[in-house]
């Protein structure tokens, strides 16, 4: 009998199939696929596409502070906001009911994987130090600067202008996010099949025969996110050398500005968490653009003021960076456009008409960025900084 017949033979008795081998990553392979896992975690978060165990560990990190700490809390908070229909009402809970929740070591190895391994909604530093997270003089600093335990700003930002004759970036304010928010984001996402719409909402896509499917999404936005703020910066263009500073010296204006007013005018006071979210168009420039933003907030050294997530995402499925551009698209069709008017300007003023904004009020003759002005929307009636 030969060698390759004796194999065959083999194979025949034994049909089992072979077991795979799993294949082990380098440690650039690794790194890769976290990039990419974080990236898509980050995108779900942002846009309250929420489905998956990780995913509403990463909410939950993302929005309580606390949560980020303690595995104890984490747990009670996901419980509470996810499996409310399990504990029946009651505040105790016992044994049984504790056995048909998602456990506990679950969601602690999520956080794990999120904190550790895509560096995202990190401990407190004295919290890593007792993790063994931190070493030598981060260590050391770590136990001065340990970060409350606080409300967030979240704030969604779209820019506008770069070849025109003004720059405008514009920012959507999110002043508070729970797990009831994410029931609006599907409610939307459901409206969305129902009229079998595939495409994202962005105001240089517009066209005149879908004109009122935009009405109708900007509307049904509006009031499913009834407490959200609009905030809009602009800069004469004319014989600036460098655009792009110029619109990284408007953000951080807008962001400055924008917290001192929330904070002044009680409706959103410090002390609070600041997290800013981008549309992603390049990723590099996109990282440094936001990087100079957070080191010149930093260097305000707002009282009460804590910088967490600054991240570039993705606009498909996020109803907050769609609704940030048609406003922010409102804005440079009313300040750049000299032709005679179409649907476009109809429905730059349907959204003004919604916010209660006149474009007149924009004073059109700043440029410096430092003495540009932001006007809030948050009400029925515009409001300068």
């Amino acid at each position: 009998m030969s060698e390759e017949f004796a194999e065959n033979l083999h194979e025949v008795a034994d049909p089992a199939p072979k077991k795979k081998i799993k294949k082990i990553l380098t440690k650039e392979e690794k790194e890769a696929k976290a990039l990419v896992e974080r990236k898509l975690l980050i995108d779900r978060v942002a846009s309250g596409t929420i489905s998956t165990v990780k995913d509403k560990v990463a909410f939950i990190l993302n929005n309580h502070n606390e949560a980020r700490n303690s595995d104890i809390k984490l747990a009670y908070i996901y419980w509470r906001n996810f499996e409310e229909e399990k504990l029946e009402g009651k505040e105790d809970i016992s044994v049984e009911t504790m056995l048909k929740l998602t456990k506990q070591i679950t969601l602690a190895r999520w956080r794990a994987k999120i904190q550790y391994e895509y560096k995202l909604f990190l401990a407190d530093e004295d919290v890593q130090v007792s993790r063994g997270k931190l070493q030598g003089q981060y260590k050391r600093d770590a136990l001065v600067n340990k970060p409350l335990n606080l409300p967030l700003y979240q704030v969604f930002i779209d820019e506008t202008g770069k070849n025109d004759e003004y720059l405008s970036v514009g920012s959507l304010w999110l002043l508070g996010y729970n797990a009831k928010l994410i029931i609006h984001s599907m409610e939307i996402n459901e409206w969305r099949k129902r009229q079998n719409i595939e495409y994202e909402f962005h105001f240089s896509k517009l066209s005149k025969h879908k004109l009122e499917v935009y009405k109708d999404f900007f509307r049904l936005f509006i009031s499913k996110f009834p407490d959200i703020g609009f905030k809009v910066i602009v800069l004469k263009s004319k014989g600036l050398a460098n655009k792009n500073e110029a619109i990284v010296d408007l953000t951080f204006h807008l962001l400055h500005k924008g917290i001192l007013h929330e904070h002044d005018s009680k409706r959103a006071p410090l002390p609070r968490m600041l997290q800013v979210r981008i549309d992603d168009e390049e990723s590099g420039s996109d990282t440094l653009k936001l990087e100079n933003i957070k080191e010149r907030l930093n260097g305000q050294k707002v009282a009460g003021l804590h910088l967490d997530v600054f991240e570039a995402v993705s606009s498909a499925k996020n109803h907050f960076i769609q609704a940030v551009d048609l406003f922010t698209g409102a804005i440079n069709r009313k300040l750049n456009f000299s032709g005679d008017p179409n649907f476009k300007d109809g429905f730059a003023d349907f959204i003004f008409d919604i916010l209660g904004f006149d474009i007149v009020n924009v004073d059109t003759s700043v440029d410096d960025p430092g003495t540009s002005r932001v006007f809030n929307l948050s009400a029925k009636h515009d409001d300068a900084l």
